[in-house]
């Protein structure tokens, strides 16, 4: 192996793992159909577990509204989702 494999090699490696995460409508998907599994019917408490008001969570529930790709919203979702699995 030469130099120029080694580095070709980590810039795949990022590559890779930048395109498992998933776009924000999957997340979302993924989040709703997460809260159906656990029986979470209420908004107030997804909204606290979330951080955000609970109009606001109805509206990422509903697939109504869409957090930004970098928010910590989305990040907040995707903790939740593996932490308690």
């Amino acid at each position: 192996m030469g130099k120029t494999e080694n580095k070709r090699r980590a810039m795949y490696a990022v590559t890779f793992v930048e395109t498992r995460t998933g776009t924000p409508l999957d997340v979302c998907r993924n989040f709703r159909n997460w809260t159906i599994e656990n029986k979470l019917k209420s908004y107030v408490d997804i909204a606290e577990m979330l951080h955000v008001e609970p109009n606001e969570a109805k509206k990422y529930l509903d697939l109504a509204k869409m957090p930004e790709y970098d928010s910590a919203v989305l990040k907040r979702m995707k903790e939740l989702m593996y932490e308690r699995n």
